[in-house]
C-alpha cells in the first residue's frame, strides 16, 4: 500500500484544508493534457494516484480508516 502523506507531500497532521489546496497544486502541475507521449501516461499514473490519496485523505472517516 503506497503511502498517501507521501504521495500528496503532507505532514500527517495536515488538516483538509492544506491537503485540498496541495492536492489542487499538484494536479494543476501534473496533469496529463500538459504533457504528450511517455509523459503523458506518466502524468496520467500520477494523476489516478494524486485521487486516490486525495479521496482518503479528505474524508475524515476514510482518513480514520487508512
Amino acid at each position: 500500500m503506497e503511502n498517501y502523506y507521501e504521495i500528496l507531500e503532507v505532514n500527517e497532521k495536515a488538516s483538509i484544508e492544506i491537503i485540498k489546496k496541495v492536492f489542487k497544486i499538484h494536479i494543476k502541475k501534473n496533469h496529463p493534457d500538459l504533457f504528450t507521449g511517455k509523459e503523458k501516461l506518466e502524468a496520467e499514473e500520477k494523476v489516478k494516484k494524486l485521487n486516490e490519496a486525495y479521496a482518503t485523505l479528505s474524508d475524515e472517516i476514510k482518513r480514520k480508516e487508512y
